[in-house]
């Protein structure tokens, strides 16, 4: 589950809050483009909207293989991405050897 406050500043001079709305929801059942991978290698998942965005297309009826296809294709699009930019800074590394240490940089 993932619990989400929406709240706004209340009109007082304390710096106090107005709670505006409380949504909770199963993780597995948010909507597909919800979820984001930063950094897979230390479990960061992230989310680009919040709870309350995607409130109307929460799929409360998901089952976790169907997440886990989600999930498992971010991941491995995740690591293809980072595969290759490693692939790039290998070869980034060997040509300065080659070159006898002049001239390093990462391209992109």
């Amino acid at each position: 589950m993932i619990a989400e406050f929406g709240h706004n500043k209340s009109g007082t001079k304390n710096d106090s809050r107005d709670i505006e709305y409380i949504r909770i929801a199963p993780f597995h059942c948010l909507p597909k483009d919800t979820y984001r991978i930063e950094n897979l290698g230390t479990g960061q998942v992230r989310m680009n909207y919040t709870i309350n965005q995607v409130w109307d297309e929460i799929d409360w009826h998901r089952s976790y293989p169907d997440f886990f296809e989600i999930f498992c294709d971010l991941a491995l699009t995740h690591y293809n991405r980072v595969k290759a930019d490693a692939d790039k800074r290998i070869s980034a590394i060997q040509e300065f050897k080659n070159c006898n240490y002049e001239r390093f940089r990462f391209g992109r």
